[in-house]
Protein backbone atom coordinates (compact mmCIF):
# COMPACT_ATOMS: atom_id res chain seq x y z
CA UNK A 1 0.00 0.00 0.00
CA UNK A 2 2.93 2.35 0.71
CA UNK A 3 4.43 1.69 -2.63
CA UNK A 4 1.16 2.33 -4.11
CA UNK A 5 1.18 6.26 -2.37
CA UNK A 6 4.24 6.54 -3.15
CA UNK A 7 3.44 5.64 -6.65
CA UNK A 8 0.69 8.35 -6.19
CA UNK A 9 2.60 11.04 -5.03
CA UNK A 10 5.56 10.72 -7.74
CA UNK A 11 2.69 10.72 -10.46
CA UNK A 12 1.07 14.15 -8.60
CA UNK A 13 4.35 15.58 -8.61
CA UNK A 14 5.06 15.03 -12.38
CA UNK A 15 1.83 16.29 -13.18
CA UNK A 16 2.01 18.98 -11.24
CA UNK A 17 5.50 19.99 -12.50
CA UNK A 18 3.93 19.77 -16.17
CA UNK A 19 1.47 21.70 -15.65
CA UNK A 20 3.12 24.33 -13.81
CA UNK A 21 5.63 24.34 -16.86
CA UNK A 22 3.19 24.84 -19.76
CA UNK A 23 1.52 27.59 -17.78
CA UNK A 24 5.18 29.47 -17.50
CA UNK A 25 5.92 31.97 -19.90
CA UNK A 26 8.98 31.20 -22.02
CA UNK A 27 11.69 33.31 -21.55
CA UNK A 28 12.17 35.57 -24.63
CA UNK A 29 14.77 33.99 -26.44
CA UNK A 30 17.27 36.63 -28.08
CA UNK A 31 16.08 39.69 -30.09
CA UNK A 32 16.21 38.91 -33.96
CA UNK A 33 18.90 41.01 -35.45
CA UNK A 34 18.02 43.88 -37.54
CA UNK A 35 18.26 42.98 -41.62
CA UNK A 36 21.85 43.47 -42.70
CA UNK A 37 22.45 46.83 -44.84
CA UNK A 38 23.16 46.75 -48.35
CA UNK A 39 22.18 44.92 -51.47
CA UNK A 40 18.96 42.53 -50.86
CA UNK A 41 21.83 40.07 -52.28
CA UNK A 42 23.89 40.49 -49.48
CA UNK A 43 21.30 40.01 -46.84
CA UNK A 44 19.82 36.86 -48.59
CA UNK A 45 23.48 35.86 -49.21
CA UNK A 46 22.74 35.33 -53.30
CA UNK A 47 25.49 36.49 -55.80
CA UNK A 48 23.82 35.93 -59.76
CA UNK A 49 25.97 33.26 -61.67
CA UNK A 50 27.46 34.92 -65.02
CA UNK A 51 24.41 33.16 -67.28
CA UNK A 52 21.62 34.90 -64.68
CA UNK A 53 23.11 38.40 -65.61
CA UNK A 54 23.49 37.76 -68.86
CA UNK A 55 19.87 36.37 -69.65
CA UNK A 56 18.60 39.44 -67.10
CA UNK A 57 21.12 42.26 -68.01
CA UNK A 58 22.63 41.80 -71.12
CA UNK A 59 20.46 39.91 -73.34
CA UNK A 60 17.65 42.58 -73.04
CA UNK A 61 19.85 45.36 -73.21
CA UNK A 62 21.43 43.82 -76.43
CA UNK A 63 17.82 43.68 -78.23
CA UNK A 64 16.75 47.32 -77.07
CA UNK A 65 20.06 48.78 -78.36
CA UNK A 66 19.75 46.91 -81.57
CA UNK A 67 16.34 48.16 -82.08
CA UNK A 68 17.36 52.07 -80.99
CA UNK A 69 19.80 51.83 -83.71
CA UNK A 70 17.35 49.54 -86.32
CA UNK A 71 14.60 52.58 -86.22
CA UNK A 72 17.72 55.22 -86.11
CA UNK A 73 16.36 56.78 -82.62
CA UNK A 74 20.18 58.34 -82.13
CA UNK A 75 19.37 60.12 -78.26
CA UNK A 76 17.59 55.99 -77.62
CA UNK A 77 20.72 54.45 -78.73
CA UNK A 78 22.88 56.39 -76.82
CA UNK A 79 20.53 55.80 -73.63
CA UNK A 80 20.57 51.90 -74.52
CA UNK A 81 24.53 51.94 -75.21
CA UNK A 82 25.13 53.52 -72.15
CA UNK A 83 22.72 50.53 -70.52
CA UNK A 84 24.74 48.11 -72.56
CA UNK A 85 27.92 49.37 -71.15
CA UNK A 86 26.40 49.28 -67.43
CA UNK A 87 25.47 45.73 -67.99
CA UNK A 88 28.51 44.34 -68.89
CA UNK A 89 30.42 46.45 -66.33
CA UNK A 90 27.74 44.86 -63.51
CA UNK A 91 28.59 41.32 -64.95
CA UNK A 92 32.43 41.65 -64.48
CA UNK A 93 31.90 43.37 -60.75
CA UNK A 94 29.90 40.67 -59.47
CA UNK A 95 31.27 37.92 -60.54
CA UNK A 96 35.01 39.23 -61.62
CA UNK A 97 36.29 35.18 -62.52
CA UNK A 98 34.73 32.60 -64.29
CA UNK A 99 36.19 29.32 -64.87
CA UNK A 100 39.75 31.04 -63.77
CA UNK A 101 39.65 33.85 -66.12
CA UNK A 102 39.03 37.64 -65.25
CA UNK A 103 35.96 38.87 -66.85
CA UNK A 104 36.45 42.41 -67.30
CA UNK A 105 39.16 41.38 -69.50
CA UNK A 106 36.96 38.94 -71.43
CA UNK A 107 34.16 41.49 -71.99
CA UNK A 108 37.14 43.82 -73.31
CA UNK A 109 38.63 41.74 -75.53
CA UNK A 110 35.38 40.06 -77.26
CA UNK A 111 33.37 43.13 -76.83
CA UNK A 112 35.36 46.38 -76.47
CA UNK A 113 35.93 47.24 -80.17
CA UNK A 114 32.41 46.61 -80.95
CA UNK A 115 31.46 49.08 -78.01
CA UNK A 116 33.69 51.78 -79.01
CA UNK A 117 32.20 51.28 -82.94
CA UNK A 118 29.02 51.87 -81.96
CA UNK A 119 29.51 54.71 -79.74
CA UNK A 120 31.03 56.21 -82.86
CA UNK A 121 28.54 55.10 -85.34
CA UNK A 122 25.42 56.72 -82.85
CA UNK A 123 27.39 59.99 -82.26
CA UNK A 124 28.04 60.12 -86.00
CA UNK A 125 24.52 59.00 -86.92
CA UNK A 126 25.86 56.68 -89.12
CA UNK A 127 22.80 53.46 -89.95
CA UNK A 128 25.18 51.62 -91.59
CA UNK A 129 28.34 51.67 -89.06
CA UNK A 130 25.67 51.32 -86.59
CA UNK A 131 24.47 48.15 -88.21
CA UNK A 132 28.01 46.90 -89.03
CA UNK A 133 29.36 47.57 -85.45
CA UNK A 134 26.44 45.63 -84.07
CA UNK A 135 27.16 42.72 -85.88
CA UNK A 136 30.58 43.05 -84.77
CA UNK A 137 29.35 43.00 -81.60
CA UNK A 138 27.11 40.11 -81.82
CA UNK A 139 30.01 38.31 -83.35
CA UNK A 140 32.04 39.39 -80.26
CA UNK A 141 29.39 37.43 -78.26
CA UNK A 142 29.21 34.33 -79.94
CA UNK A 143 33.46 34.36 -79.58
CA UNK A 144 33.05 34.76 -76.03
CA UNK A 145 31.00 31.71 -75.92
CA UNK A 146 32.74 29.88 -77.87
CA UNK A 147 35.84 30.31 -75.93
CA UNK A 148 34.27 29.30 -73.11
CA UNK A 149 32.67 25.98 -74.69
CA UNK A 150 29.32 27.26 -74.71
CA UNK A 151 29.35 27.80 -78.40
CA UNK A 152 25.73 26.22 -78.39
CA UNK A 153 24.66 29.69 -77.13
CA UNK A 154 24.46 31.66 -80.25
CA UNK A 155 23.01 35.19 -79.82
CA UNK A 156 21.37 36.85 -83.83
CA UNK A 157 20.99 39.89 -84.39
CA UNK A 158 17.12 40.31 -84.01
CA UNK A 159 14.45 40.52 -86.26
CA UNK A 160 12.14 42.57 -84.31
CA UNK A 161 11.94 43.91 -80.94
CA UNK A 162 11.09 41.75 -77.84
CA UNK A 163 9.63 44.94 -75.85
CA UNK A 164 6.13 44.93 -77.56
CA UNK A 165 5.63 47.85 -74.71
CA UNK A 166 8.11 50.26 -75.72
CA UNK A 167 8.04 52.46 -78.74
CA UNK A 168 11.49 52.69 -80.62
CA UNK A 169 10.73 55.09 -83.03
CA UNK A 170 12.18 58.21 -82.92
CA UNK A 171 9.77 61.18 -81.64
Amino acid sequence: MRTRSTLALVAAALVATALATAQTPQTPQSPPQSPQRGPASSALNYVPGIGDMMNSLVQPRHIKLWAAGHERNWELAVYAHREMQQALQTVGTVQPKYRNLTVPEMVESMTGEAMRDLENAISARDAKKFDDAFDSLTDGCNSCHTALNLGFIVIKVPEESAFPDQDFKRR
